[in-house]
């Protein structure tokens, strides 16, 4: 079971458990939201010497923009970006408590299986991945004075955001939760606790859609199958009658309940011609038809899995079918890597081995030794950092082979950006030139 670390930083709340999670039940210290220009800050800002960074020797100069976001009985959150993943915007939890170090390497290299899976399963999984589920990044420090550095996915829970999304962003909502599930569900593991904190619309650059909170994951074949929230499957159908405003009747009970065949086919049939009604006026027909028979497959699928005598022999499930019908493809933005861990091996030539060398989509920063291993090394050259796409102008730094503009789209707003062109860093974002030509041999500056 993977351990309970909620890779969220809700900015607004923090607490901070005994079980390394980051959650939102509790409010910021007075001293949350404070940008600090150097890690020495931390300490006289927050009165703490156990919240300053400046007591780790090995994050010395490591983060700029630090912003303290809260603490708790247990530990201290920071946000940041990190030089040493590429400027990407991370948390990093500092324990108060000593005894930690072990617990949040397992909890840490947990979650990590999940990118690692997907590296495993192919580039669309890995898409899925980078686009969906944040991750821890890595452990360090002592059993004294651990730290620990995730993603930072700052948002809300789709049950405080559900009423604040308007016409097409329902819509897109909706396929962004197919395509997360899609992430869990295709590399053969359940998530099993999708409630309405657990699936977040980021509060930048939203509405995007993430899950977290890994702590019940499981192989789908040990995965909850007895309805309502945590059952994964029934996530779809009851947000999609949520969504688009369906009449109670087509509504999906939250918690796990017997439910009758008639019952079951009945509140389908409702929703579908609910869905027709709301979504499906200016869509194709045959597209939307395609679309509600997936969908009708997943809800059925739910039921017989709860219904299955034999629950092991469960490995798959038909969301990742729903995921690539037409309609779904067309709601969904296009996918960015929001959470990149730089998980992935690729075989050098020539070798039948595996090699240290990652691939993160063209895009290498962090080097494993071992698909379980738990060491982390890095290495200086820049890589893909989120944003949403953007208008960009284009100056060659090197040489500009016609893909400047189109990459530059991936890269963030903030300018000057410098992007490479060709090499194994391709398409990797950097706010620093491109340095080091056995990576990046053609790159440009990308221009608001």
């Amino acid at each position: 079971m993977f351990g309970r670390i909620t890779f969220a930083v809700l900015l607004s709340k923090v607490l901070l458990a005994s079980s390394a999670r980051v959650t939102s039940d509790a409010k910021l210290s007075t001293g949350a939201r404070t940008s600090l220009s150097s890690d020495g800050e931390l300490r006289a800002k927050t009165k703490n010497s156990d919240c300053d960074l400046s007591r780790y020797k090995e994050l010395k100069d490591r983060f700029e923009d630090l912003t303290y976001a809260g603490s708790g009985a247990n530990g201290c959150v920071v946000l940041a970006e990190d030089k040493k993943n590429s400027y990407l915007e991370v948390a990093v939890k500092l324990s108060k408590r000593a005894g930690k170090l072990k617990s949040w390497q397992d909890e840490c290299e947990q979650s990590r299986s999940l990118h690692q899976k997907a590296c495993a399963a192919g580039h669309e999984q890995l898409l899925l991945a980078e686009r969906y589920l944040p991750i821890c990044l890595e452990v360090g420090g002592t059993n004294d004075a651990p730290f620990m550095v995730m993603h930072a996915a700052g948002g809300k829970g789709i049950g405080a955001m559900r009423s604040k999304l308007r016409g097409e962003e329902r819509l897109s909502v909706f396929a962004q939760m197919v395509g997360a599930l899609t992430a869990m569900h295709g590399i053969g593991v359940s998530h099993n606790d999708l409630h309405n904190n657990n699936v977040v619309i980021l509060s930048k650059p939203g509405p995007l859609v993430a899950f977290i909170d890994f702590g019940e994951v499981q192989p789908l074949k040990y995965a909850v199958y007895r309805g309502g929230y945590k059952h994964d499957e029934n996530l779809l159908p009851r947000e999609a009658a949520q969504l688009a405003g369906c009449p109670a009747e087509a509504h999906y009970p939250f918690n796990s309940g017997i439910e009758r065949a008639a019952t079951r086919d009945q509140r389908k049939k409702a929703l579908m011609e609910c869905l027709e009604e709301k979504w499906g006026k200016g869509e194709d027909k045959t597209s939307f038809g395609e679309f509600k028979k997936a969908l009708g497959e997943v809800v059925d699928e739910a039921y017989d899995h709860e219904h299955k005598e034999n629950k092991h022999d469960i490995t798959t499930t038909r969301v990742a079918k729903l995921y690539h019908t037409t309609f779904v493809q067309k709601h969904q933005p296009a996918l960015q890597s929001l959470f990149p861990a730089h998980l992935c091996k690729k075989k050098k030539q020539g070798t039948s081995s595996d090699s240290e060398e990652l691939d993160h989509l063209q895009q290498p920063s962090l080097r494993v030794t071992t698909e379980d291993s738990i060491p982390l090394t890095t290495t200086d050259e820049p890589a893909t950092v989120p944003s949403l796409p953007s208008k960009h102008l284009t100056t060659p730094e090197q040489q500009d082979n016609g893909d400047c503009k189109t990459f530059c789209h991936n890269c963030p707003k903030k300018s000057p950006m410098y992007v490479c062109l060709a090499g194994t860093a391709s398409r990797g974002c950097s706010k620093k030139p491109w340095s080091n030509r056995n990576s990046c041999t053609s790159s440009c500056t990308c221009m608001e």
